[in-house]
């Protein structure tokens, strides 16, 4: 089998604690001058099966060897949550806040998700694609190698299987530059020509779009339900959720956002893999969170981007919580695909260290995902070798520059790229 040895790196293993605080690079795997082995099996993935000190003795021999200069190398940067398939944009709406009004002002008078909905229900399947690529080459960027997009700017059988298959198109235009996770959502919000009746689109979705988004031949791994005040109650998410996992999908939900209705506690006493949002999260839920596996996903530049207050991302990691970090990449609320700053706020104002803010990127990330691919989100012997390589020296240089701009260094990821793999 074809071996590669990586030579002369900073390395952010990520192999440390998934809880609690972390105040130390070593806590989280640094190792400041090592060497990797890795080795591609009969599938074509990459595994490691050697790492340490580059001047240990013990190190198997490759059949190339890629000196890194000295580069730093963490786990490849994961954005957990992101609505990247979409058509039209929301500047005007973004002005309107400015001047005063509020998110939910906006969507009672017809602006907000539906805007963007009406707009993506005109958009051809390339017109999608090709908006959308735009965004996913933004993050390659910033280096992310791992990503979750949603659907939910559909809302109608039709819709929502394009933006599926939108989904598959573009798994195959980034094959080898990113994997892409796929989570169903047309419970984002209730579309113009239900208004007045969410229980008879809850119908529709469970008994109509669901199925036709599970036959289309798509793989989807999630379903995702925004909880909140105008939009769906629990009593809704759970109807969606059952006929989700009759389909073998994971159960995700937007939790908190504006208005605490129960969502958490119905997302972790139902064993939802993640929860988004927290904006409201109180003392209940940071102790619901931290006494489960549910991963709470949290969203700083949707914060900035609507001036509200940040989720306690502090009180979470500090009561135990599995926390994440990520864009939410979509036209309303975050109109940004840089994960990199969402990182940087976590830290100056969420109160997160940079290395906990670097782990809600990498092994936190993955577990809000599921571990796609048995990826788990850091570096370490025997498991899928996913990594991002930055023009940097050390990992603090990641929060120190601020805006820092994209520096990923592209000679690793085509060392190990399938079409230079043999």
């Amino acid at each position: 089998m074809p071996s590669l040895r990586l030579h002369n790196l900073a390395l952010v293993t990520a192999a440390g604690p998934e809880r609690g605080p972390l105040t130390s690079w070593e806590a989280l795997g640094f190792l400041p001058d090592a060497d990797l082995v890795l080795t591609r099996d009969a599938a074509g993935t990459w595994r490691t099966t050697w790492l340490g000190p580059a001047d240990s003795g013990d190190r198997p021999s490759a059949d190339r060897t890629l000196d890194c200069g000295g580069r730093l190398v963490v786990p490849g940067l994961c954005d957990s949550h992101t609505h990247a398939v979409f058509a039209g944009d929301r500047a005007v709406e973004f002005n309107q806040r400015l001047a005063g009004r509020s998110y939910a002002d906006i969507a009672a008078s017809g602006g907000g998700i539906n805007h963007t909905v009406a707009a993506t229900r005109r958009a051809s399947l390339e017109e999608l694609v090709t908006s959308a690529a735009s965004r996913l080459s933004e993050m390659c960027a910033w280096g992310v190698r791992v990503v979750e997009v949603k659907t939910g700017y559909g809302l109608d059988v039709a819709t929502e299987v394009r933006s599926l298959q939108a989904i598959a198109e573009l798994r195959r235009r980034f094959a080898g530059r990113l994997r892409i996770v796929a989570t169903a959502m047309p419970g984002h919000a209730i579309p113009p020509e239900f208004k007045g009746d969410p229980q008879g689109y809850v119908t529709v979705v469970c008994d109509t779009i669901l199925p036709a988004m599970a036959a289309c031949g798509v793989p989807v791994q999630f379903l995702d339900t925004f909880i909140e005040r105008g939009y769906f109650d629990t009593a809704a998410a759970q109807r969606m959720a059952a006929i989700a996992r009759g389909f073998g999908w994971g159960v995700k939900a937007h939790v908190d956002e504006f208005a605490d209705i129960g969502g958490l506690a119905w997302a972790v006493d139902h064993r939802a893999t993640s929860v988004e949002h927290l904006l409201c999260t109180g003392a209940e839920g940071i102790a619901r969170l931290a006494a489960s596996d549910t991963v709470a996903v949290c969203l700083p530049l949707t914060s900035v981007f609507l001036r509200e207050p940040l989720a306690p991302m502090r009180e979470l990691v500090d009561a135990g919580a599995r926390v994440a970090v990520a864009t939410d990449c979509n036209p309303g609320s975050a109109m940004t695909t840089n994960l990199l700053l969402a990182m940087q706020m976590a830290v100056l104002m969420g109160r997160l260290t940079p290395q906990e803010a670097l782990r809600g990127v990498t092994r936190n990330a993955a577990l809000a995902l599921g571990e796609p691919g048995g990826w788990r989100g850091r570096v370490a012997v025997g498991e899928p070798f996913e990594a991002t390589a930055f023009a940097l020296g050390r990992p603090d240089e990641l929060f120190y520059r601020l805006g820092l701009p994209p520096c990923v260094w592209t000679p690793l990821n085509e060392a190990i790229s399938p079409a230079l793999a043999g």
